[in-house]
Parts: structure tokens; sequence; C-alpha cells
């Protein structure tokens, strides 16, 4: 389903509609950099563009963009979401981190990536931080996506078992060399080995 945000909700809240949905396209609305929305309403025989004429579009990010798919993806968790709105190509790893489908990310080199990915869902991670997302299959494998720091804390105090960390480039998919053993049972502290934009995929040994 592929519409106003307006239309959509309406859809969506009625169960009788609702029940012959299995996707949920985020399109033709957002969320702003800001915060706030972007959504032109429906039954106006407008065209996108002229809703762009009409009212101002805004910046898109990756924490709004991971917000809109999350929202979904909680509200409505037998559905597949998916973002193919204003720079889809831009945030796929908040699509991705989200919880959503077809997102837009590059080939990772290590196939048992996508594998592990399949069984998880968003998880919080120690001390809550707002530049890092958590995807995890609690005592076997967690992805963790930094936006920034180079530090990434991971509760493995339910999982007394080592952990193989690797570290993966969002931007092209490709594995550093290098991965490291962790021991579970306790919260870990993980050291990224460059700054800015990580993966990190740690996984049952």
């Amino acid at each position: 389903m592929s519409t106003t945000k307006d239309v959509q909700d309406s859809i969506l809240a009625d169960p009788s509609l609702a029940s012959v949905v299995d996707l949920i396209d985020i399109r033709y609305w957002a969320y702003r950099s800001d915060g706030t929305a972007y959504e032109p309403k429906g039954g106006q025989s407008l065209a996108p563009r002229q809703h762009a004429r009409l009212i101002k579009v805004g910046k898109r990010s990756f924490e709004q963009t991971y917000r809109a798919v999350r929202e979904y993806r909680q509200k409505f968790p037998g559905k597949a979401v998916i973002y193919s709105g204003d720079n889809f190509d831009t945030y796929g790893w908040g699509v991705f981190m989200a919880g959503g489908s077809l997102a837009c990310i590059p080939a990772i080199s290590d196939p048992r990536f996508l594998k592990d990915a399949s069984t998880m869902h968003v998880i919080g991670l120690p001390d809550n931080p707002t530049d890092q997302w958590a995807l995890g299959n609690e005592g076997k494998s967690y992805i963790v996506y930094t936006d920034s720091k180079n530090l990434v804390k991971l509760d493995l105090n339910n999982a007394n078992s080592d952990f193989t960390v690797r570290y993966v480039d969002p931007k092209d998919g490709h594995l550093f060399k290098g991965d490291e053993t962790v021991k579970g049972g306790k919260i870990v502290e993980l050291k990224a080995p460059q700054s800015g934009a990580l993966i990190f995929w740690i996984s049952k040994k």
C-alpha cells in the first residue's frame, strides 16, 4: 500500500481493510530532519510535485527515516514496511536497522550477515545512546550501527559464550580485517577500528 499518510492510517485503522494489506510503503510522506511531518493530504487530485510546491518538503535524516519505519513495524508487526520516498538510497541503513524490508544497503561481502539479520529484531543498548541502533537475536547474534562514536556497549549478561566481533563498512559492505573475540556474561565494550559510521556484527562462536 503506497499512499498519503492520512489515507494509509485510515485504511490500517479499519481491520477489514488492513487485513488485505501485506506491505506498507512509506513514499508520499516522511518525517523531516527536525521531527515534523511532511504529509500531504489525500483526495486533493494533486500530483506529488504539486504538493511539494504547496508544502515545504524539508530535509530527511537517518534518525527520522528510522523513526517512520520503526513506528509502522511496531504498530503492524505482521506486515512488511518499506521506504521508497526521498533519499531512499541514502538512508537505507536506517530502514534496515528499523526492521524494514528491501532496504537499499550495499551487498555485504559475507552472506552470513543477512542470514543472521533475518533472525533479529530491534533491541535496546545500554545507556540508550542516541546515535546507535541495534538488532539482535539474544544470546546468538547482534548487529549494531553506530553513526559516529567508536565505542559500543552491548548487554551479553544472559549469554555465557564467546562471540566473534566483525566490522562492516556501511558504505560498500566490505568487512575489515581482524576479527575479535569477546566473552559474554557481562556488558561488553567494543571499540571500532576507525571513526565514523560503522557496523558491528557480533555472532556466537
